[in-house]
C-alpha cells in the first residue's frame, strides 16, 4: 500500500462530490485505499464520525469474515466480486507498461536506407521487407511527417503513410503486447489522417481518423494517445466546418490535459479552439481564448504554438476590420517569425502581410506580397491556398482599378477551380468577375461570395 494516505478533508470532499467532480487521479488514489481496507484510512473515517458499520459496508471486499446477519441485510447488488476488475486493472497496466523486446535491426540504420532511396520507393521497400515493421521505426516516421507539417504537405503525407504502413504490418511481440500494439496503429494512423487533412484530401483523412480510434479503442487506454487523437479529430471538425464538434472534441482533450497537469498541451488545444471560433465568425471570442492561451505556453517546448497564436491574433484583427492593431501585433511578433525557416510559415507570413497592407491603403506593396505568396503556395500544390490568395489580390487590382490584373488573375485561377472541383455556380461567378473588374461595389461582391464558398471546402489561413 502506498504511503500517500488521502486526509480526512480529502475524505469528506470525495464523499460529498457527485460523481466526475474530482480529479480522476486523487479519486482513483482514495478508491485504492478503500477497496483495499488501509488502516489509517479507516482511522481517517472513524476521525468524522463514521460508525464502524458504515466502514464495513464502504470497505468489506467478499471474501472475508462477516456477521451472517449483517450479511444477511446487505443489497444483492453488494456482493459483487472485485477480482476480475483488479485483474483487468492489472492486465491493463501490464499491457501499458510491458517492455518491447529490442529491434532486430537499429532504428537508424532503418532510418538511413530509407533516406538512400528515393522517395517514390519508400513504400514498396517497408511493405516488402519485414525488418521495417519495427515500432520506434513508427514512431520516428510519425515524429518526422508532424516536423514537416510548416514545411510541405506532401513530405508530411508521405512520412505518415510510411508510418500507418510500418504499424500494420508490426506484430504484439514487437510491441510488447497486442493492445500497446493498438496504440501503436491509433498513433500512425491519426498521423496518416491529420495529413491527409492537411493535403485537404478530407474523405480520406475521415476514414483515417474512423480506423485510428478504432484501435484507440482496442489498445491500454493511454489518455495522454486519446487527447492527442481527439486534437487530430477537432482539426478535421474545423476544416469540416462542423465547429460544435471541434470544440466539444477539443474541451474532451483540454480535460484529459487539465487532469494530467500538461499545461501545454492544454494551451495548444485552447489555440485549436480559437481557430474553430475564427472561422465559425466569431472573432471576438477567439482572441478571449487566445489571451488565455498564450501565458500557459512553453515556447521552449513548442516556439510553433507561441507563433500560431500571435499569428491568429493577427488574423481576429483582420477579421474585425482592425488592420492597425493587427499591424501593430504583427510588428510585436516579427522576432518570432525570424526564429523559423518553414517555408509555409514565411508563405503564410507574407499572405498576412499583403491582407494587411491591402487594408491599409498600400496597394502596391500589398500585390507584392500577395504575388509572393500565390508563388509560393503554387509551387507546392496547394491549390486552397493559391485560390484564396488569387482572389485577395483580385480585390487589390480592383482597388487600384487595374481592370487588366483582375482579368490575368482570374484566367490563371480558373484551371485552380477546376482543380479543387468547384460547383459551376463558383466557377461561372469567377468568370463573371472579369465582366465586373471596372465596377468596384459588384467586383467585391463577387470576390466575397467567392472566398466563402471556398472556405467551405478547407481552411488554410491558420498556423496549428
Amino acid at each position: 500500500m502506498a504511503q500517500d494516505h488521502p486526509t480526512a478533508e480529502q475524505f469528506v470532499e470525495f464523499l460529498s462530490r457527485t460523481p466526475g467532480d474530482s480529479r480522476r487521479a486523487e479519486k482513483t488514489r482514495i478508491v485504492r485505499h478503500l477497496l483495499a481496507g488501509c488502516p489509517p484510512c479507516c482511522g481517517s473515517l472513524q476521525a468524522i464520525d463514521w460508525p464502524q458499520e458504515r466502514l464495513d459496508r464502504l470497505l468489506h471486499l467478499p471474501g472475508g469474515s462477516r456477521d451472517e446477519a449483517f450479511e444477511s441485510e446487505r443489497p444483492a447488488w453488494s456482493g459483487y466480486t472485485y477480482g476480475p476488475v483488479f485483474e483487468l486493472v492489472e492486465q491493463s497496466l501490464a499491457d501499458f507498461l510491458a517492455d518491447m523486446p529490442p529491434p532486430a535491426e537499429p532504428t537508424e540504420a532503418l532510418l538511413a536506407e530509407l533516406d538512400g532511396q528515393p522517395l517514390a520507393h519508400h513504400e514498396a521497400l517497408v511493405a516488402a521487407e519485414p525488418r521495417f515493421a519495427d515500432p520506434q521505426l513508427v514512431r520516428c516516421l510519425v515524429e518526422r511527417s508532424h516536423n514537416a507539417r510548416y514545411e510541405d504537405p506532401e513530405t508530411m503525407l508521405h512520412w505518415a503513410s510510411l508510418a500507418r504502413i510500418s504499424a500494420d504490418l508490426c506484430t504484439s511481440v514487437s510491441a510488447g503486447s497486442a493492445p500497446r500494439l493498438e496504440d501503436l496503429r491509433a498513433r500512425a494512423w491519426g498521423q496518416y489522417g491529420n495529413a491527409l487533412r492537411v493535403s485537404s484530401r478530407l474523405r480520406d483523412a475521415e476514414e483515417a481518423m474512423v480506423k485510428a480510434h478504432a484501435h484507440l479503442r482496442a489498445g491500454t487506454g493511454d489518455p495522454m494517445l486519446r487527447a492527442r487523437l481527439c486534437e487530430q479529430r477537432a482539426s478535421l471538425h474545423t476544416f469540416q466546418r462542423l465547429f460544435p464538434e471541434a470544440i466539444a472534441t477539443l474541451k474532451e482533450a483540454a480535460e484529459v490535459y487539465r487532469e494530467l497537469g500538461e499545461t501545454h498541451s492544454l494551451a495548444r488545444t485552447l489555440v485549436q479552439e480559437a481557430i474553430a471560433c475564427v472561422y465559425a465568425g466569431e472573432p471576438e471570442t477567439a482572441v478571449e481564448i487566445l489571451n488565455r492561451a498564450v501565458p500557459l505556453i512553453d515556447h521552449e517546448e513548442d516556439p510553433h504554438l507561441l507563433l500560431a497564436a500571435c499569428h491568429n491574433i493577427v488574423i481576429c484583427y483582420i477579421d474585425l476590420d482592425q488592420p492597425e492593431q493587427a499591424l501593430s501585433l504583427l510588428f510585436d511578433a516579427q522576432e518570432l517569425y525570424k526564429e523559423f525557416n518553414d517555408a509555409i510559415i514565411l508563405l503564410r507570413a507574407a499572405w498576412q502581410q499583403g491582407r494587411l497592407l491591402r487594408d491599409m491603403g498600400h496597394l502596391r506593396a500589398a500585390e507584392s506580397a500577395l504575388l509572393r505568396a500565390r508563388k509560393g503556395f503554387l509551387e507546392r500544390d496547394m491549390a486552397y491556398e493559391v485560390a484564396l490568395v488569387a482572389l485577395d489580390l483580385s480585390s487589390v487590382y480592383v482597388r487600384l482599378g487595374a481592370v487588366a490584373g483582375v482579368k490575368q488573375t482570374v484566367v490563371e485561377t480558373v484551371p485552380i477551380f477546376r482543380a479543387l472541383g468547384v460547383d459551376r455556380e463558383a466557377l461561372a461567378s469567377l468568370l463573371q468577375l472579369q465582366k465586373v473588374a471596372d465596377k468596384e461595389h459588384q467586383a467585391f461582391e463577387l470576390i466575397r461570395a467567392l472566398t466563402a464558398r471556398l472556405e467551405t471546402l478547407g481552411h488554410p489561413q491558420a498556423l496549428k
